[in-house]
């Protein structure tokens, strides 16, 4: 679970100010639990907004290298649009100005924009600089195995965006299953966003529709990346809705006979199921303290 959670805080459902968003992710970055903590995700067309607020709040940048300095995630527009090229110009000069001594030490290391189609993915593939990890969202709907294939060899992953606010923006669990399998078989890797704010699937009264838990999506990639589950499995797998049917252990966990170490888990982290985003931290960090799988402290850290 560490640097697992991308926090989305300006995005739905939480929607918070972009002042509140900044000020909660330095807050988390300077608590005992930070270790859970991962980029900031934070859309192209405001990144000056980020800078000016970041002030007093972000470590200040310090020749040659800044400790703690923030990893930011930032959103593009979609590959293949005059938008997207101005937004590629606006995250260098971001990088450029935050290398400099005395201002606020953030970084844009990674980048998150749809890709429509195989032309389109391969475009933007030869714009982007080489200090730029992107991720490329892929439509659930149709199989997206040709997508994939544009990503086969190359520095990049892809997102699958796995909830929203409204019943429609949920994918079904075979759609999410097809695609993880999909990038396991091929070497790609991949993150995910939206609608995992629980740990296990749960029906959401408000969203009105049954969404993942981020176990479900993170244990799930460690068994497919380990070739322990075909799609069928993983799909069954993504609807587990109880801790109870779950075993765990310090050197492994199971599930129906089917057992994955701790050290496949940490692989299939560091090569596959990089990291998920979500507006809310609270959330996700109470689900796994009332399943008992962290400990909670009165500051609000873990031991």
């Amino acid at each position: 679970m560490s640097s697992v959670l991308d926090f989305a805080g300006l995005y739905p459902p939480a929607l918070l100010e972009p002042k509140s968003a900044i000020e909660r992710f330095a807050q988390l970055n300077n608590s005992p639990r930070d270790w859970m903590l991962g980029r900031l995700v934070w859309p192209a067309a405001k990144l000056e907004e980020l800078s000016t607020l970041a002030v007093g709040l972000a470590p200040e940048a310090v020749a040659p290298t800044t400790e703690g300095a923030w990893a930011i995630s930032c959103v593009l527009a979609p590959v293949g649009t005059p938008e997207f090229e101005q937004d590629l110009e606006r995250v260098q000069d971001f990088n450029e100005l935050h290398e400099q001594e005395g201002q606020a030490a953030m970084r844009i290391d990674s980048i998150e924009m749809r890709g429509n189609d195989a032309p389109s993915i391969e475009l933007g593939l030869s714009q982007l600089p080489d200090d730029l990890f992107p991720y490329f969202e892929l439509s659930l709907d149709t199989d997206p195995r040709g997508l994939i294939a544009a990503l086969v060899g190359e520095e990049a992953g892809a997102k699958f965006r796995t909830g929203g606010t409204t019943p429609q923006a949920h994918p079904a669990a075979e759609n999410l299953a097809r695609a993880m399998h999909a990038c396991a078989a091929a070497g790609v890797p991949f993150k995910a966003t939206a609608g995992m704010h629980r740990a296990l699937c749960h029906f959401n009264q408000a969203a009105g529709a049954k969404q993942f838990g981020f176990l479900n999506l993170l244990i799930g990639a460690a068994m497919i990346y380990g070739r322990k589950f075909d799609v069928e499995g993983l799909t069954q797998f993504l609807t587990v809705e109880s801790v109870e049917d779950i075993d765990f252990s310090e050197k492994a966990l199971s599930w129906n006979g089917v057992r994955v170490s701790t050290e496949e888990i940490m692989e299939s982290r560091s090569r596959f199921c990089h990291s998920y985003g979500s507006c809310s931290f609270e959330e996700p960090w109470d689900d796994l303290v009332a399943m008992e799988l962290i400990r909670a402290i009165p500051s609000g850290g873990a031991a």
